[in-house]
Formats: C-alpha cells, structure tokens, sequence
C-alpha cells in the first residue's frame, strides 16, 4: 500500500491537486469565518482570503508540488502574485455579480469559481513560473 501510495503521490498533478485543495479550503474557511463570524463585508472576506490562502499557494507549489529549487524566488513570487491577482480580480467582480445581481450565495461562488481556475492556475505555474 505504501509503495502505491508513494507511485501516486511522485505525479506531479496529484501534488498540485493536494496543494489546491488545501489552499482553496483555506481560503473558503477564512472567507466564511471573516463573514459569517466576524461580519465584515463579503467582498472584504474575499480579500483577506486571497492573501492568506496565495502565500501557502506559493510556497506549497514551489517547494512541494514542482519542487523548484532555483534562486528566482522573488521573480517567481511577484509571477505567481501578477497571475493571482488577475483571476482574484475577475473573480471579485463575478463574485459581485453573481451575489448582489442574481442573489447567490457567495459561498457558492467562491467553490465555482476555485473549480474554474484549478486548470488554469496549474498550467501558468507550470509553464510560466516553475518551469524546468
């Protein structure tokens, strides 16, 4: 069992799969703790969820997933923000409309939306910032 475990786990898109996973329940948790706990404003939630959850992102794909071992850390670090911030902004403005125009649940978009950048975040790492 443990060697196919140790199979499954050397396939680089299941380490990625792993890492997204953690981060997008890290910022789901965050997001729902900061609103529904705390009261502060969804969209605000969603900030403070893209910061905590983009941090762990990073270090867990570069070290875990493409297990990069180069010294561009700050050019990988600024690539991977640029690429986040853009989907976190088009994100923020469907989160937006989707809960205020046609009265979803914002919780319900934030799980769409993690399931519509998983491939993409996947292939502008890999091809862009971790690339061998």
């Amino acid at each position: 069992m443990k060697i196919i475990i140790k199979k499954i786990y050397s396939y680089e898109i299941v380490r990625y799969s792993i890492g997204w996973l953690l981060a997008a329940l890290l910022d789901l948790i965050i997001l729902w703790i900061c609103t529904d706990y705390i009261w502060i404003y969804y969209l605000f939630s969603a900030i403070i969820s893209f910061f905590i959850s983009v941090s762990f992102a990073f270090f867990f794909q570069k070290y875990i997933t493409f297990k990069d071992k180069s010294k561009k850390y700050l050019r990988q670090r600024i690539l991977f923000i640029v690429f986040q911030l853009i989907w976190q902004f088009i994100y923020m403005i469907i989160l937006r409309l989707w809960v205020d125009l046609l009265w979803y649940y914002y919780m319900f978009v934030a799980i769409v939306w993690k399931l519509i950048i998983f491939i993409r975040n996947y292939t502008s790492n890999r091809h862009f910032n971790f690339k061998k």
